[in-house]
């Protein structure tokens, strides 16, 4: 009989020992998804904000409260910028700082449960919420670094083709004070005759520059109509490149625009011949309907990185800047054409279509009221 009831009693425990595990189990599991309920709306709220932290932070302190955190302090300092809130004076606080060169952060949280799985969930919240604005930091650093370094190499680009013009004038100038006589002045014209188509490419190539990204409905007015062939027959002659141009075509553009596009695609083919010198450039024009379509290749060696020809300050030389077929591109398009580059059979192939009578894009009929 007592052997029985002992029995009894022991079944008793276990089965209340075993809801008590049960309800421990559900406690730590609600406290787990909350957690990771948290964890999964500071990324979203942070990728809704754009990744700024000004904007992010007090969101985050917002959802660190749905799991039991009574608040969160910082000082955080990055270039000139400083942010902070004073954490209290508290004991259940859970604080870590870390001191870079380019930034620093100070985060802090105030806890409701100093101990035990509380606890460890508070660690886990806190650990994603640093790494969340430590990666917002170094995304804005990187994008300033990468602005400031491409804003560089633009005007490295800008001041070089300013000086040779620069040059230029300079020498015509003092050449213009020294002529005397009929003989000094025939040998001066021909050798305006002669620097003028390089002259007009170093400007053009300039007034593109500048204007890349701020063109004006004025434009329109500066367009005319381009012999297209005639302008790469030019700019072959001028680099000296072996290969001819054939076929006919005309669009209505402005003229340093188009100058631009096929300028930065011989130029390209020009220093590649250095390294090869049997190379040749070759081109056709042809009109198709209301476009026109000119393909350039020449005969050398493929290009490995066909997927990143036209992206900014990409460049594969050691004194190249990277801008040249990208600037070409978005003059293509701005006029609603296309370019695109291949490797063929023949060599590296750049196929331009512009329409007949291209126009900036923000100009055309259909985008206008």
């Amino acid at each position: 009989m007592i052997t029985l009831r002992l029995i009894q009693s022991m079944y008793m425990l276990v089965i209340v020992s075993g809801l008590m595990v049960l309800v421990i189990l559900l406690y730590l599991r609600y406290l787990t998804n909350r957690a990771f309920k948290v964890q999964l709306k500071m990324v979203e709220a942070n990728s809704e904000c754009n990744y700024d932290i000004g904007l992010f932070l007090p969101r985050a302190r917002e959802l660190m409260k749905k799991a039991e955190i009574d608040d969160v302090f910082y000082d955080i300092t990055y270039g000139e910028k400083t942010l902070s809130k004073p954490g209290p004076r508290h004991k259940r606080v859970i604080t870590r700082k870390v001191t870079r060169p380019d930034y620093s952060i100070g985060l802090g949280i105030v806890t409701v449960s100093p101990r035990g799985y509380q606890r460890y969930i508070y660690m886990i919240l806190f650990e994603t919420l640093f790494l969340l604005i430590e990666m917002d930091l170094l995304m804005k650093i990187k994008v300033a670094n990468d602005a400031l370094y491409n804003f560089s190499k633009l005007q490295t680009f800008l001041l070089h083709d300013v000086k040779n013009v620069t040059q230029f004038i300079k020498g015509l100038l003092y050449n213009i004070a020294r002529i005397g006589g009929a003989d000094r002045e025939h040998r001066f014209v021909e050798y305006l005759r002669e620097s003028a188509p390089a002259l007009s490419v170093r400007t053009d190539k300039i007034l593109a520059t500048l204007e890349m990204g701020s063109e004006k409905e004025s434009e329109e007015g500066e367009a005319e109509e381009v012999d297209v062939l005639a302008m790469i027959r030019e700019l072959l002659e001028l680099y000296g490149m072996k290969g001819e141009a054939t076929g006919e075509g005309s669009v209505f553009i402005n003229r340093h625009k188009l100058v631009t596009v096929f300028d930065n695609i011989i130029k390209n083919m020009h220093e590649k011949s250095t390294n090869e010198p049997e190379l040749e450039c070759h081109a056709s024009v042809r009109e198709e309907g209301e476009t026109v379509t000119t393909v350039i290749y020449d005969t050398g060696s493929p290009i490995k990185d066909m997927d990143r020809m036209f992206e900014p300050f990409f460049t594969t030389k050691k004194s190249g800047l990277g801008i040249g077929l990208f600037q070409a591109k978005h003059v293509v398009k701005k006029f609603g054409g296309n370019m695109t580059v291949a490797n063929t059979d023949r060599g590296v192939e750049f196929t331009v279509t512009l329409m007949k009578g291209a126009r900036p894009a923000a100009l055309a009929p259909d985008q206008t009221s």
